[in-house]
């Protein structure tokens, strides 16, 4: 399902105006004409069906106005209320991304968009390369929205309740102390890196049983995944003891964009059939 991606709420009167590459959005790709009913989804997450009221194409503006039952009743002063129709899932994904190359960056960033990411955190390995480096350091810059771009035409296509987040770019170091301190209260809490080597790895349902043996539900986890070299022996270790569990996937060799969405894959099926997963001892 298709959505327009809004970057603010409904006015008092149930209005939301758009325009430049928004209204292009609309026009262009969506082919909306006045009466169509959009979905549009809210920065609360929640997705609102609206009316293409008005297009002028001289000032390149469009103009929604809130259809169906929370047209019916009273708004507030902050906007109108918005009509739920599919909520995000209550656990933060994550993806730890070691940097690869730009054009792989972009299509990881896409399909974890459209998996539900929260939080992708670009990673300086020391297998990555320096200008892959510069080239991510540059997108995470507040002045460059390609990746934002990206994000938002993923949302739009997915249907994605998730305002994906790109963290700046870190080092491994830093990448664990990030993790740590975002589950430092999370007792169900879970995170794998993927390991092209099999030796002290184990399977992900070895790796994340732990936490879903006994039906709890992790209200964080994470994916860490490398560039085109790999991680390196040292930096599995580092991770390791950070609590990211070391997981070898017992497939063929995997490129670094397979190998994300795979793991990310995996770990949602994991997450969300846990009722039905019976896990032997």
């Amino acid at each position: 399902m298709r959505q327009f991606v809004a970057d603010s709420m409904p006015d008092s009167k149930g209005f939301i105006t758009v325009s430049d590459k928004k209204f292009h959005y609309v026009c262009s790709v969506l082919r909306s004409e006045i009466g169509d009913m959009i979905h549009v989804r809210l920065p609360d997450g929640t997705l609102q069906q609206m009316t293409v009221a008005k297009i002028d194409s001289s000032t390149k503006t469009a103009v929604f106005t809130i259809a169906g039952d929370a047209a019916c009743g009273q708004l507030s002063e902050t906007g109108a209320k918005a009509l739920p129709v599919k909520h995000k899932s209550n656990v933060n994904l994550w993806l730890f991304q070691f940097i690869p190359k730009p054009p792989k960056m972009e299509l990881i960033i896409r399909q974890a968009v459209e998996c539900g990411v929260s939080v992708i955190v670009p990673v300086e390995g020391e297998f990555c390369q320096s200008g892959c480096i510069e080239s991510a350091r540059k997108r995470c810059s507040s002045s460059d929205t390609r990746w934002k771009r990206i994000i938002t035409e993923a949302r739009e296509q997915s249907g994605s309740p998730v305002d994906t987040k790109i963290l700046s770019c870190v080092s491994v170091e830093e990448a664990c102390r990030l993790w740590q301190k975002e589950t430092c209260a999370s007792e169900t809490s879970f995170a794998a890196v993927l390991y092209e080597q099999s030796a002290r790895t184990v399977l992900f349902h070895e790796a994340s049983g732990r936490v879903l043996e006994c039906g709890a539900v992790p209200d964080a986890a994470a994916v860490m995944v490398g560039a085109e070299g790999g991680i390196s022996p040292s930096e599995i270790e580092l991770v390791s003891r950070s609590g990211f569990v070391p997981v070898h996937l017992k497939t063929n060799i995997l490129r670094c964009e397979t190998a994300a969405l795979y793991g990310l894959a995996v770990l949602q099926n994991t997450i969300t059939e846990t009722a039905v997963w019976q896990l032997k001892k």
